[in-house]
């Protein structure tokens, strides 16, 4: 055994009788090694506890073994599915993820990629993060390969992974306008987001094509917070004539519009619909039972994870990809048709669009 108890591929050459190199190969999956050697080298490697070192493995191939993924708020609870699906590829490759918190500061992602590229990640998984301003450009437009996930660029073609906003949305108005709703509002997300963009024009479309209230006051600005939420339905609930149903832009959000209508002594859905999307955990717990859009969201982080392996491991440098993937209403207790009831009408034949939970 070598120095300090650790078990090296030396070992396991002594241990077969073969040369170093050939167990390095073997180990490596090389084809030009015969199959009774493969297996001699494997079983001598489990059986004396063998394991490759990372730091030989990322001088032997140049590489880090980590890739750094920026998030906007570590505490959001739609976050950990992201890094969930990050992770299932992360592990089979062999790599180790560092997490960095920018809290929606453009200087402080600036200075958390300053910092991952400092430490020579393989790559970087940007989640909602910005990505047209110059300081962040001009670290996207170095070497080190990236993807970003629910944020796009509007000025620049980049890997990118993100859900089916446009339709989404559509299915979620639509849902609410077979409830009988017709004054509908939205709590959007920060402007910043190209995904909170995308489904307010999506709103707007669905609202003017269904003839439902256009009025531009049903549009509250918001950042995808508790506080949006809560300061939204103050907003809402302050109106000569109140919404019908509200669509959150994201479930903590909706959280917020919940918090508020109860302080308000407004029942939801009795007094007013309400609909989420993203689908956290707390959304389906009894007391909330929030009827949500979900968003596939580990394996929107798991997409995002092949797709920069992918680029990691090309030796040319590949065209950027766009990878949509399609969101499902799940639908609980939070929504029903407006109180008066006069203008529910039956759904028309279509594509399946909702699921129970």
């Amino acid at each position: 055994m070598s120095d300090k108890g650790r078990i090296t591929i030396r070992d396991v050459a002594a241990a077969t009788g073969h040369a170093v190199s050939t167990v390095s190969n073997a180990l490596a999956g090389k084809r030009h090694v015969n199959e009774e050697t493969r297996q001699q080298v494997k079983e001598a490697a489990e059986r004396l506890g063998y394991r490759p070192s990372v730091v030989a493995r990322s001088l032997r191939m140049k590489l880090s073994s980590t890739i750094g993924v920026l998030v906007p708020d570590v505490s959001n609870p739609a976050i950990p599915e992201f890094i969930r699906g990050i992770d299932d590829v992360a592990v089979r490759e062999g790599c180790t993820i560092l997490l960095c918190n920018t809290d929606e500061l453009v200087e402080r992602q600036v200075s958390q990629m300053h910092t991952l590229l400092d430490r020579q990640v393989d790559g970087m998984i940007l989640i909602s993060q910005h990505c047209d301003t110059p300081e962040v450009r001009k670290l996207l437009d170095g070497k080190t390969p990236f993807v970003l996930i629910q944020r796009r660029s509007a000025r620049f073609r980049d890997d990118y992974i993100g859900s089916d906003n446009l339709q989404g949305m559509r299915d979620s108005v639509n849902y609410l306008y077979e409830l009988g709703h017709r004054r509908i509002a939205l709590v959007t997300g920060p402007a910043t987001s190209s995904t909170a963009q995308e489904r307010l024009e999506a709103f707007e479309a669905s609202i003017a094509e269904l003839d439902c209230d256009g009025d531009p006051d049903l549009v509250y600005r918001g950042d995808y917070t508790v506080e949006a939420g809560y300061e939204a339905m103050h907003y809402f609930a302050s109106m000569q004539k109140r919404p019908t149903a509200v669509i959150a832009s994201n479930d903590v959000c909706a959280l917020g519009v919940q918090d508020a209508a109860s302080e308000l002594g407004i029942s939801i859905p009795a007094d007013m619909s309400l609909l989420g999307c993203d689908d956290i955990d707390l959304a389906r717990l009894r007391r909330i039972n929030l009827s949500t859009l979900r968003l596939p969201k580990r394996e929107m982080g798991a997409a995002a994870a092949e797709l920069l392996m992918r680029r990691i491991h090309s030796k040319r440098p590949p065209t950027p990809r766009e990878v949509i993937i399609p969101t499902k209403l799940v639908l609980r207790e939070s929504c029903a048709p407006p109180a008066d009831g006069h203008n529910a009408k039956r759904p028309a034949e279509r594509r399946p669009l909702v699921s129970p939970d």
